[in-house]
């Protein structure tokens, strides 16, 4: 692949999302659309003339096209694993969409196959490119706040805004809440704790009409305790996700689905922690003696959701280029297929708890 020309991005999903990611890869010097794919021929057509790429209405077709360098793939998660497959198999690099796949056995096929052709493959965890979710890690790593307690989630998510007809609210096309959406935190509290989650327990609750819209479970990361709980269950207006991180010596909070903001009380001194925070950040010593700190993104969530999707998108370009090897992926295709593992777990445990008598 030549190193000075821009790579050739060939995606495949032109839903609303695929469109976000397309106008983040056209924003990167280093990367170029070259074609677009989806069965709704209106959607591909309109955004390949968008973009000035070609249109295709179906993958086979697509992934001929000797153009295409990178697949971003961006079909619902049943579709993951086989149009993956085809991907890799027709030697394109793959940016997929969380979650790999929603079996571990596909996930660890479409790993295997991307290492037997020399092949990148990452997966779009964003938290992994979020700049407060990085200063979290960093935090942990350090140990300036002494070791990490306990990882908590709570995702209130606009499930409302889905109608009872979408792909979501179908378990064997999404995989479930656990698989479609909790894999992200499953992967975060991952990176941050460098620990395996291994699920203690988890329960699934059913709306009126049979689906899932809510999901809890507690692990263990390690010697740290974790909970997360989903819900979706709420509308654009009412949603809201928050992250806190207990350590032994201060509490540490994240706030919305993308975080840009980044909260710390602490009892640690200031000059051991500051130089880990990003963005802009404001302090207060308060009366009992600990430092409070918030920082925050200079942009806007939508600026920052877009930062972390085109970071993703570098660092599979570098892998691809060979400029630093498939060690510079911060969402390696083996950290996927543990979070899909750990979400699988999940959701086997909630089903056999909403089963038993």
């Amino acid at each position: 692949m030549n190193q000075v020309h821009p790579v050739a991005i060939g995606l495949v999903g032109a839903g609303g999302f695929g469109e976000f990611c397309l106008d983040a890869f056209a924003a990167m010097p280093e990367a170029k659309i070259a074609a677009v794919a989806d069965v709704d021929r209106s959607r591909a057509q309109g955004l390949a003339t968008k973009f000035k790429a070609t249109a295709y209405f179906d993958i086979e077709s697509f992934l001929r096209d000797p153009a295409v360098d990178v697949v971003a793939l961006n079909t619902p998660p049943f579709l993951h694993g086989s149009q993956g497959l085809l991907a890799l198999a027709a030697g394109k690099h793959l940016f997929c969409e969380k979650p790999l796949a929603i079996t571990a056995e596909d996930g660890r096929r479409m790993i295997d196959l991307a290492a037997s052709k020399s092949l990148s493959l990452t997966v779009n965890y964003v938290m992994r490119h979020n700049p407060f979710w990085a200063a979290a890690a960093e935090l942990r790593r350090s140990g300036v706040l002494g070791p990490l307690l306990h990882l908590d989630l709570v995702n209130h998510a606009a499930g409302l805004s889905l109608p009872p007809q979408h792909w979501f609210w179908d378990e064997s096309k999404s995989g479930g809440i656990w698989i479609e959406h909790g894999v992200h935190f499953f992967d975060a509290f991952a990176w941050v704790s460098g620990e395996t989650g291994r699920v203690i327990s988890s329960q699934q609750f059913r709306r009126t009409d049979g689906a899932v819209d809510r999901v809890e479970a507690l692990l263990q990361y390690g010697r740290a305790g974790g909970h997360c709980y989903h819900a979706f269950d709420q509308s654009a207006l009412t949603e809201q996700t928050t992250v806190r991180l207990t350590f032994e010596n201060a509490y540490l909070t994240l706030r919305e689905w993308v975080p840009t903001t980044l909260e710390l009380l602490t009892t640690v001194a200031r000059d051991k922690w500051e130089t880990m925070l990003p963005g802009q950040v404001e302090y207060t010593r308060r009366d009992d003696g600990r430092t409070f700190a918030r920082a925050r993104a200079a942009g806007n969530k939508s600026e920052v959701y877009r930062q972390c999707v085109q970071s993703g998108m570098r660092q599979l370009i570098a892998s691809a280029r060979e400029t630093s090897g498939a060690n510079g992926l911060s969402a390696t295709g083996e950290a996927a297929l543990s979070s899909l593992q750990t979400a699988i777990d999940a959701r086997r445990r909630a089903v056999e708890l909403d089963r038993s008598p």
